[in-house]
């Protein structure tokens, strides 16, 4: 079985062979050999066109500065990372920095009513709670707010398109429960957390796809030197992954394991919702 499927089939041809089945005469009563059973061809999963150069608009919004949160340390180097990153892969980079509630609904609602291309990209670094992302003005703009204007209803130059959401902000104040696999480090570095309780939904429309850097309840890590755990290691694996024509889905397992194995106090799980209904390969341009 570990040949493959095709070499697999032309043994079992071969045991099928009148001068085995003399030979062997235990074989004439095998299940497999005596009435075969045709396994149907594995369907291909399509992949979504990415064409057009530029292959579309990623937007970035980094809050770092507020007005009664603490000040986030460290997302300038995710910004910079993400900015390098998607430029590489081919899209044309917006880069904001310190939007209140406000303007940051905006200019997103701006931005649905003109983008276009292959695809779609959105990374938002702030803090966060349950109803949704801090502006700077500590106000709240929520997931579905932040989505809402690249819906099949409002964008129509992005039906049928893959729009990606990479969100780097906590879900809550709880450390995640570790659970002894292998030895993992000598200990935690400074560390800081980006807000308390963050929860979405999976949103109905399709062609979406969020990525968060937690999951539901727990803290979400930033190095103030360094950067967060999560968007570091997904422009890590970007970097390592697309070359190779690694779709997205894939990279992101890979980032999940990456970070869920970083820390020793201190764990932290991301988490994929995937409303998408084919492939996505990102290729450097």
């Amino acid at each position: 079985m570990g040949k493959g499927e095709e070499t697999c089939g032309k043994f079992i041809e071969l045991l099928r062979q009148d001068c085995i089945l003399e030979t062997f005469p235990e074989l004439k009563g095998h299940a497999v050999i005596a009435s075969p059973v045709m396994t149907p061809p594995v369907e291909e999963v399509p992949q979504y066109k990415i064409s057009q150069n530029p292959r579309g608009t990623c937007v970035i919004i980094n809050n770092v500065d507020f007005a009664t949160l603490k000040q986030r340390l460290g997302s300038d180097e995710d910004q910079k990372y993400l900015a390098k990153v998607f430029k590489w892969l081919g899209f044309k980079v917006v880069e904001h920095r310190n939007k209140t509630a406000a303007e940051m609904k905006n200019l997103l609602e701006d931005l649905g009513k003109t983008v276009d291309g292959d695809c779609f990209v959105c990374c938002i670094l702030s803090h966060g709670k349950k109803e949704g992302v801090y502006g700077t003005d500590d106000a709240v703009v929520s997931v579905d707010k932040i989505r809402e204007p690249f819906t099949g209803i409002n964008c129509q130059g992005l039906v049928g398109k893959p729009k990606l959401f990479f969100i780097q902000a906590c879900r809550g104040n709880k450390n995640q429960t570790r659970v002894p696999v292998e030895a993992d480090g000598s200990g935690d570095e400074e560390l800081e957390m980006d807000g308390d309780d963050f929860n979405i939904t999976i949103p109905s429309d399709t062609d979406f796809l969020i990525a968060r850097s937690t999951t539901d309840g727990h803290y979400s890590y930033r190095k103030p030197e360094e950067g967060s755990w999560f968007i570091q290691s997904l422009c890590r694996k970007l970097e390592n992954h697309c070359p190779k024509g690694t779709d997205i889905q894939t990279i992101l397992l890979s980032v999940n394991d990456e970070v869920s194995s970083q820390g020793f106090m201190s764990k932290q799980m991301p988490i994929h919702e995937v409303a998408m209904r084919k492939r996505l390969v990102l290729l450097p341009v």
